[in-house]
């Protein structure tokens, strides 16, 4: 019906029911991309780019029909909306911070942290908001521009939060989200788990949880660096409750194997299939390593978190291995210390 008022001219009846939908369903890919359309008709560039990012993300091949051609639509679109008017750069300023975040180029770096630790329906988590501010303290300790601490958010509030960290994200050279809590993998799909989530049924999990596709799409903006950091590849908490109505599953624990695109990088505190420590002392394995080591000088991020791994590997003595998926862009370094 939305599309049909498109057609029509109706715009107010199309973005009403777009947004209806997306309430209600906050990961509808074809929602998004019309969405996407109404902003573009009424000349709202920046609504517009958002939505197409959300729609187009793919980390997956599971598509059915629809969904994929609503996919090919958005990508398309957001492609010619940035030929015709790319995000401007916003003035650089200088780095603040222990160590020389910034390279030559001055690169403007931003964050979001999450730690959803106060879950309501399943056991709480003690570690995950802890791990996302000792995470915040080290990058802003690195000199990045903004770094935004979100503990413990629901649905719509994550939502909120990755779409004003997506208008972030394309003023910016690096976009960086780290994510400490609950995560699983449903139909193929990983979702992370919002605090006020409740699933009955794996189906539920489309409109309670947040797809790992719009985290994607909220770094999506940036200039160079689009990187994901993800610890949250604990056991299902809904696993002995929830009814399964979906066939596919493709681990029994943990988050599944990613194809993030060309340009993105994605790392899991624990490989996929496989399940990630709290450990015994106030922060995770993984966040403890990362956090020392990323203050490492000179070291390139490629290089960095095979380093990460090496490290977590021998802190859990051979229980927990993070693995990263994609890439960043190949003709440049990335260092979050380029040298003293």
């Amino acid at each position: 019906m939305p599309n049909a008022y498109l057609a029509k001219g109706d715009l107010d009846a199309a973005l009403a029911d777009y947004n209806e939908a997306i309430r209600i369903a906050p990961n509808y890919i074809r929602a998004h991309a019309g969405r996407g359309q109404y902003f573009e008709k009424k000349g709202d560039a920046v609504a517009a780019r958002y939505d197409y990012r959300s729609a187009s993300a793919t980390l997956t091949k599971l598509d059915a029909t629809d969904t994929a051609i609503a996919r090919r639509f958005a990508k398309d679109r957001l492609a010619a909306l940035l030929a015709v008017a790319p995000p401007s750069a916003p003035a650089q300023k200088p780095t603040q911070g222990k160590g020389a975040a910034a390279g030559p180029s001055g690169d403007r770096k931003v964050a979001l942290i999450i730690g959803n630790g106060a879950y309501r329906n399943v056991r709480q988590l003690d570690n995950p908001p802890r791990d996302a501010r000792l995470i915040a303290d080290t990058l802003r300790g690195l000199g990045f521009a903004t770094v935004t601490l979100a503990p413990d958010l629901t649905r719509d509030s994550f939502f909120s939060a990755l779409r004003t960290f997506g208008a972030e994200a394309e003023k910016s050279d690096w976009a960086v989200v780290y994510y400490a809590g609950h995560g699983m993998e449903v139909g193929g799909v990983n979702y992370l788990i919002p605090t006020d989530a409740r699933l009955a049924t794996d189906h539920d999990a489309e409109s309670q949880a947040v797809a790992l596709e719009q985290v994607i799409a909220a770094v999506g903006g940036a200039r160079k660096l689009k990187l994901v950091l993800l610890d949250a590849c604990r056991d299902n908490p809904f696993d002995k409750t929830m009814r399964r109505t979906i066939a596919l599953k493709l681990v029994s624990k943990g988050l599944s194997n990613i194809e993030p695109e060309a340009g993105f990088m994605v790392v899991y505190a624990a490989k996929h299939g496989e399940t990630a420590l709290d450990g015994e002392t106030a922060n995770s394995p993984f966040a403890t390593v990362l956090a020392r080591d990323i203050r490492e000088p000179k070291v390139e991020v490629r290089k960095l978190f095979d380093i990460v791994r090496d490290d977590v590997w021998k802190a859990t003595n051979h229980a927990q291995q993070p693995f990263t998926y994609g890439s960043p862009p190949g003709r440049e370094d990335f260092y979050f210390v380029a040298g003293k």
